[in-house]
C-alpha cells in the first residue's frame, strides 16, 4: 500500500487554509497546518512531508527567507512559496531559492493544485521532476506581460524551460538564440496578423530552415472578445499554418496536454 502524502501549509489566512485543504485533501493525501516556521520546523522533527506551502505574510520571517530554513530541516522537501502580490524584486528573491514552484493567489488556484500534485508524485526530489520535462524549452511570444507571467508559472511547475518575448522581432531573435523546442504563438501583436506573417516565416522562410519542424501552437483572445475565431484560410493565402490552436484564457491542463501531444509526435 502506498504510504499517505503529507502537505503542510504554513499560510496565517484562514480563508486561504480552508480552500488549500478543500482543493487538495483526498483519500491518501492530507493537508496540516501551522502558524510559523518554529512550529513547521517542530512538526517536520516528527512527520515527513511530501510538500510545503509557504506564504510570504508569516509573522515571524519572510517567505524567502524561510525557505533555507525548511530545507535545512529537510533538503529533499519539495516547497512552494506563494504570495499574495507580485514584483520583480519580489519574484526574483524567491526564484533565488530552492523552491519547487513560485504561486501568486490572483492566478487560478487550479494552477496551484498542479503544482502540488506535481511536488508530491516527484518523490520528494524538485530534479526528479524536472528529468522528465527539464531540457524541453518552450518560447511564447506574446505582448502581453500578464499572460507570460501566467505561462511561466504553468510551464515551469510541469518543469519546462520558459523562453518569451514580448513582440515579433525579439520573438524570432530569440528562436534563434534560445533554440526553442516549441512555441506558443499570439496571433494579434503590433498589428492583427502578426502570429500568421511569423508562424509563415518560422515555417516557410529559408533563413529559418533548421525550424520548419518546430511545433508552432496559436494562442488568441479573439473568441473571448468576439465570440468567434478568425476566419482566415492560411493555406489558401499560401501561407504557412500553426499546428495547434489555443483560445485565451487557457486552461492549464489542456496547454500542457497539447504541448506533450506535439513533442511526441
Amino acid at each position: 500500500m502506498d504510504r499517505i502524502k503529507r502537505i503542510l501549509v504554513i499560510d496565517p489566512d484562514d480563508h486561504t487554509v480552508e480552500e488549500l485543504t478543500s482543493l487538495l485533501s483526498r483519500p491518501g493525501v492530507e493537508v496540516e497546518r501551522c502558524l510559523s516556521i518554529p512550529n513547521a520546523v517542530a512538526k517536520m522533527q516528527h512527520i515527513q512531508y511530501d510538500c510545503i506551502i509557504v506564504d510570504m505574510d508569516l509573522k515571524d520571517v519572510k517567505g524567502y527567507d524561510a525557505v533555507p530554513i525548511l530545507k535545512t530541516v529537510d533538503p529533499s522537501v519539495n516547497v512552494i512559496v506563494t504570495s499574495r502580490i507580485n514584483t520583480k524584486d519580489l519574484e526574483t528573491r524567491v526564484r533565488a531559492q530552492d523552491i519547487f514552484y513560485y504561486f501568486i493567489k490572483s492566478f487560478n488556484m487550479e494552477e496551484l493544485k498542479m503544482a502540488v500534485n506535481n511536488a508530491i508524485n516527484h518523490g520528494n526530489s524538485k530534479d526528479q521532476g524536472r528529468a522528465q520535462n527539464g531540457s524541453v524549452k518552450v518560447l511564447v511570444i506574446d505582448d502581453d506581460q500578464a499572460f507570460l507571467d501566467a505561462m511561466q508559472t504553468i510551464l515551469e511547475s510541469a518543469s519546462y524551460q520558459f523562453v518569451s518575448a514580448l513582440d515579433p522581432k525579439t520573438g524570432l531573435e530569440k528562436v534563434k538564440s534560445e533554440k526553442p523546442d516549441i512555441i506558443l504563438l499570439d496571433i494579434m501583436m503590433d498589428t492583427l496578423f502578426d502570429g500568421f506573417s511569423l508562424c509563415h516565416t518560422l515555417k516557410g522562410d529559408k533563413e529559418y530552415r533548421a525550424f520548419h519542424k518546430t511545433p508552432i501552437i496559436f494562442v488568441s483572445a479573439v473568441k473571448e472578445i468576439a465570440g468567434s475565431r478568425f476566419a482566415f484560410d492560411t493555406s489558401a493565402y499560401g501561407q504557412k499554418g500553426p499546428d495547434d490552436y489555443l483560445d485565451k484564457p487557457i486552461e492549464p491542463q489542456t496547454l500542457l496536454g497539447r504541448i506533450e501531444r506535439l513533442l511526441k509526435r
